[in-house]
């Protein structure tokens, strides 16, 4: 990995702004690769999204997904297959189906999130206070980067 500080980046460049977005992925993948168990990052993020916004009918779980509702129709069989999530008929409209998160569901998920956690908090304790900081410094403005974005 290179080493180099703050002050060599300049993200006005491509070649920064790729090394921003290679960094966000692979630390966003190692965050959900930590507690995975039998379930992929696609189906995590679907769980995750069904928690965040429920009830959801599969197409709302689709668009917040950026996928196609067949992929997330697959996804949310697994999901419920595995006692994670439960369809359960529209009070308002008989034809909807809404899809919401079961109690083993939400456990699993907070499992996942403190594993997440966990990993995330060794690697921060492993940096020099300066990049801790540097880090902390930029959540905000990474935050402000998603306003709008669906989860």
């Amino acid at each position: 990995m290179d080493d180099h500080s703050a002050d060599d980046v300049d993200l006005s460049t491509s070649a920064d702004i790729d090394r921003l977005r290679v960094a966000l992925i692979r630390v966003s993948r190692r965050i959900r690769t930590q507690a995975r168990g039998d379930f992929s990052p696609s189906q995590l993020a679907v769980l995750g999204t069904i928690i965040n916004h429920e009830p959801l009918t599969n197409s709302e779980i689709a668009e917040r997904e950026h996928v196609r509702a067949s992929t997330t129709s697959k996804i949310v069989d697994t999901l419920e297959r595995a006692g994670l999530v439960r369809r359960t008929p529209d009070p308002d409209d008989r034809r909807r189906v809404q899809i919401s998160v079961t109690d083993d569901g939400q456990v699993y998920a907070d499992e996942v999130r403190a594993a997440g956690r966990t990993w995330l908090a060794r690697q921060l304790e492993a940096l020099d206070a300066g990049d801790v900081a540097i880090i902390g410094a930029a959540v905000p403005a990474l935050e402000r980067l998603l306003i709008g974005e669906p989860d």
